[in-house]
């Protein structure tokens, strides 16, 4: 099936190691690519893979991909409206730093 992929400054492989290295690198403030563009990655992921038959690891991943891009768009629909963030510039919004480590520590089985 062909996906509608959202667009993304991220250009790596759907996987299991690319996301936990995604989280990692905005665990440690490393990363050059906005929050935007890894939720969309995320977001991307869970397409690609939704009809796949995936291995434990990777139904981990899938999960907490899943939860990332819908924690995106919930958290900014409690403090704008849809036309605010329609003429924002997301790249300069951010997620609480203590949730992407939440999700790495989900993913290593912490």
């Amino acid at each position: 099936m062909e996906w509608n992929l959202n667009k993304t400054s991220i250009n790596l492989p759907y996987s299991y190691e690319n996301l936990k290295t995604l989280l990692d690198t905005i665990c440690k403030k490393e990363n050059q690519f906005p929050q935007v563009d890894f939720c969309m990655w995320c977001d991307n992921l869970t397409m690609a893979w939704d009809e796949e038959d995936l291995d434990d690891q990777d139904q981990l991943a899938f999960g907490i991909a899943r939860d990332i891009e819908a924690q995106w768009d919930l958290y900014w629909y409690e403090f704008y409206s849809h036309e605010q963030l329609m003429k924002m510039d997301l790249t300069k919004l951010e997620l609480p730093p203590d949730w992407f480590k939440e999700w790495v520590a989900e993913l290593v089985g912490k």
